[in-house]
Order: C-alpha cells, then sequence, then structure tokens
C-alpha cells in the first residue's frame, strides 16, 4: 500500500500513539479537506469507513460504554444513519448495565464478540468493510428492512494465495454466529469433479439444514469455472446451472455463502453478477499493521531481540503472510547453522533482501 494512502497514515496512528492521541489525531484528520490525500479516492473511502474504525478502536481498548455513547450521540443527530443505528442496536444486545453508588457499569457478555477478530491483524479496511456490509446487515435484519436497504446474498473475496481470504471467512462465521461448512475442489474431488448436479444439491442441502449457516467455497473457480473455455468439459454445463439455482435460493433460507479464488478471471461470469455474489472483495499482501503482527507472531517462541518492529513491517511491503513465514523459518535455520543465541533484525533482512515478493504493484493489478 501506497505510504501516501489514508489507510498507510491511518496504521502508523494506531502503531505510535496513544489511545487518547489516536482519537485527536483521527478527528483533525476526519475534519481537514484531506491534505495532500484529497484527489486520492482511498481518502474518501477512509472517511465512509470512519465510524467502523473509530468504534473499532474503542471496542479494542475495552471502552464499551463510550462507544454506545458515542453511537447514541451520532444516532441522535442524525436518526437516519443506518450504520450508526445498527451497530448502537448490536451493542446494546451484547452489553449488559449495573451500577454501584453513582456509577453505571457496562459489562461485556462473556459469550458474544463484538467487533472481535481475534487474531485476524491488521486489514483494518477489510474488516470494516465486511462489518459495515456483511455482519450489521445479517444480524440487524430488521434495522436494515425498516430502511428498505437489501441484505447482502453472497461474498467473493478474491486476491493472490496466501493473504488470509480462509482465516477471514472463519472468522466472519463465529462474527454471526453461524454454523460454518467449508469445501474445495480438492475435498470432494472424488465425487465431484467428475460428478453430478446431486453433489452441488446436497452440499447447499446440509447448509440449509445447519440454517443460519455460512457455506464457504474455497477454489471456487473449481466449481463453477468459465463456461465459455474451449478445454472445459460438457458436464460442467449443467453443475454450472445447478450452482446458481442453489445460490439463488441459499439467501432466503438462511445460507451466507461465500466464495474465494486466486483466479477471478476464470470462473463463470454469471456466478460473478449482481444478485449472485453481492459483494466483491479484493484481499491483498498484508498492510502494515497485519505485517508486524505476523512477524511477532513467528518470532514468538523463538529467541530474537528485535525491538524495531515498524522499520521490519516497512521494508516489507508486497510480503503474504506465508512469505513472511518463510522468512521467519529460514532466518531461524540460517542463525542455528551459525550457531548464534538469537535472531537480529540484520539476520531477518538478510533473508528479505535474498527473498524478493512474488507480488508487487503490476502482478496486484493483475487481479483487478
Amino acid at each position: 500500500m501506497s505510504k501516501s494512502n489514508p489507510f498507510h497514515a491511518w496504521q502508523l496512528l494506531i502503531l505510535k500513539y496513544k489511545p487518547a492521541t489516536i482519537l485527536q489525531k483521527l478527528e483533525e484528520l476526519l475534519q481537514d479537506d484531506g491534505g495532500m490525500f484529497k484527489d486520492d479516492p482511498a481518502f474518501f473511502e477512509f472517511r465512509e469507513l470512519s465510524l467502523q474504525f473509530r468504534i473499532s478502536l474503542l471496542l479494542e481498548w475495552k471502552r464499551y460504554g463510550e462507544a454506545l455513547a458515542w453511537l447514541c450521540l451520532v444516532t441522535e443527530i442524525n436518526p437516519q444513519n443506518l450504520e450508526a443505528l445498527a451497530m448502537k442496536e448490536q451493542l446494546k444486545k451484547q452489553l449488559s448495565f449495573s451500577s454501584e453508588g453513582n456509577v453505571v457499569l457496562v459489562n461485556k457478555t462473556a459469550n458474544e464478540n463484538i467487533g472481535n477478530w481475534g487474531a485476524v491483524a491488521g486489514m483494518r479496511r477489510i474488516k470494516a468493510i465486511i462489518e459495515k456490509n456483511i455482519i450489521l446487515p445479517l444480524k440487524e435484519r430488521e434495522t436494515y428492512k425498516n430502511f428498505n436497504v437489501t441484505i447482502p446474498k453472497g461474498l467473493l473475496l478474491y486476491g493472490p494465495p496466501g493473504c488470509g481470504k480462509t482465516f477471514i471467512v472463519k472468522r466472519l462465521a463465529l462474527l454471526l454466529g453461524f454454523h460454518f461448512i467449508e469445501v474445495s475442489p480438492s475435498t470432494v474431488a472424488s465425487t465431484y469433479v467428475h460428478g453430478t448436479q446431486e453433489k452441488i444439491k446436497g452440499l447447499f442441502d446440509e447448509a440449509n439444514k445447519k440454517r443460519p449457516c455460512l457455506l464457504f467455497f474455497d477454489e471456487l473457480e473449481g466449481f463453477v469455472p468459465n463456461r465459455n473455455r474451449n478445454d472445459l468439459s460438457f458436464h460442467y454445463q449443467s453443475e454450472v446451472n445447478e450452482f446458481l439455482v442453489r445460490l439463488n435460493d441459499a439467501h432466503q433460507n438462511g445460507v451466507f455463502v461465500v466464495g474465494a479464488t486466486n483466479q477471478l478471471k476464470l470462473i463463470d461470469d454469471a456466478i460473478k453478477r449482481p444478485g449472485r455474489f453481492d459483494m466483491k472483495l479484493f484481499v491483498g499482501p498484508p498492510d502494515l499493521e497485519a505485517r508486524i503482527d505476523a512477524f511477532k507472531t513467528c518470532l514468538k517462541k523463538r529467541p530474537h531481540k528485535i525491538s524495531n518492529w515498524l522499520y521490519l513491517g516497512e521494508e516489507t511491503e508486497y510480503y503474504t503472510f506465508s512469505e513472511i513465514n518463510f522468512i521467519v523459518e529460514q532466518a531461524s535455520r540460517e542463525v542455528a547453522q551459525k550457531k548464534k543465541a538469537v535472531i537480529d533484525l540484520n539476520d531477518i533482512m538478510k533473508v528479505v533482501l535474498n527473498t524478493p515478493p512474488e507480488n508487487d504493484e503490476h502482478t496486484l493489478q493483475s487481479y483487478s
């Protein structure tokens, strides 16, 4: 991500400052005209997602009462703010109140998740988009129904491999409180690849029995390949048609369908039309915050003396989670061969310089 991008500036705030300063600087960033970002479309998206950013931070800091109070203020000023109304209702359902003397205490319900993405670090833009367009509409159906807003029917995640698409989907199922079913061409190859429409029907029927259910198709291009391809076997025609029929009915049957692919162009065009997968979201290499967390996680159980995490994160732009894991593994092997006691920043950076990332700005554009 370009360092002139407002999302990059936002992450630097989170990494460098304390909560009070972060909120103050966020407010300043949102109140100005954009400055160096004013011609960047990402800045306007940043403004649009600012509500999720602000609330998600307050929840991370366990300042639940403050988050609820802020949402109440927003909805009082603008009763038509659907997003704030839905978020307020979610918080009210998941918080309990008690009083001691003149103090009102807010307690988080132990068995509920309030915007808790767990180990999905960083990626705040993606999480905010999903919260706004998927989680809130599905969890606050009546609120959206009252405003005649359509609830999404499906989500398609696409982008290079090793960037956390599957990890995001699994956490989404937990946040929604839906039963989770994951299928991929490899898991059903013996009965599906040369199989029949009945196999597709069976997958959706199983999800229907366990509703509400998130039905996840990994490597979606293997299930619904583009029927215009000359090398495609004839049996796929009927199977893609069957998938379309089941996908159309899944939403009203309490099944939310999510697909993931590294090859968006290989998926049949009919699948990608509005009304099927209503939302398509690009998941690229981890951003600055996520890269730093990935290095910390990989190095957690290894002896090291690395402290300049920000430098390490900024020097590894475009690296995927799997590539970061390889870098740490390789650095560990080299340190062990040299019989050094700990891994230092130079050890990591040596591997980084000798292992360029598979992706760059040009390759990422090819996924569009």
